[in-house]
């Protein structure tokens, strides 16, 4: 199943690059008229493949394998929100969560951040696994963000391909460093609001974006 090939790879690279540790974080990928996501309790770079669970897209109905993950209403959301959306990533990107736990945003320090993932909706904290969680980050989907930032908790993504899904998060914390490292040099320098129109309108980045859209 393609859904889980791909839901395999984001979980080895999520894992890999340090955005989650032991049993946290969750996926999804949407398959048809159902929601192939992570089982609760597992790492996301260990689930065989009849371990995944299986989850009616419209009616929320558990369907087949083990119990979901806990957040599963709040990836369920996403994908009805963003028909063109076949993938959630949720992790705990250290750095982001440590940053906007500490009532910080993340800033458009480079182009990189704009083009691929630009508009972030900030929440504080709400009860993780809740349906309060899962409304409110529905809100900041159909709102036009790119992306929710969880205080106290974490980060999610989406795209319409693992690797969109996957380069958001990882350009979101690869950001955070950059701004922990501008408040270290004292001289801290996002680019203005000018300087993110100019990238915002840039067909090289546009191009780029479909190209990461389609792998």
């Amino acid at each position: 199943m393609a859904a889980i090939e791909d839901l395999k790879a984001l979980g080895l690279m999520m894992v890999t690059r340090g955005l989650v540790a032991g049993p946290g974080g969750n996926t999804s990928a949407r398959d048809g008229s159902h929601m192939v996501c992570s089982p609760s309790g597992y790492d996301v770079d260990r689930i065989a493949d009849h371990e995944w669970s299986v989850v009616d897209l419209e009616t929320g109905k558990h369907l087949a394998g083990p119990r979901p993950t806990s957040e599963w209403e709040m990836h369920l959301r996403i994908l009805k929100a963003r028909p063109k959306a076949n993938v959630v990533c949720h992790a705990h990107p250290p750095i982001t969560t440590g940053l906007i736990s500490g009532g910080m945003e993340i800033l458009p320090w480079t182009p990189d951040f704009v083009a691929y993932v630009d508009l972030v909706y900030y929440l504080p904290f709400v009860k993780p696994s809740s349906t309060a969680l899962a409304m409110r980050v529905e809100e900041g989907v159909l709102a036009g963000n790119n992306a929710v930032a969880l205080r106290n908790h974490g980060v999610v993504t989406w795209g319409a391909s693992w690797r969109e899904a996957f380069s958001k998060m990882m350009i979101i914390e690869d950001t955070a460093k950059t701004q922990v490292a501008a408040l270290i040099a004292g001289k801290p320098q996002p680019l203005t609001p000018a300087e993110v129109d100019h990238v915002r309108g840039m067909e090289v980045e546009a191009y780029r974006r479909k190209i990461i859209e389609g792998r």
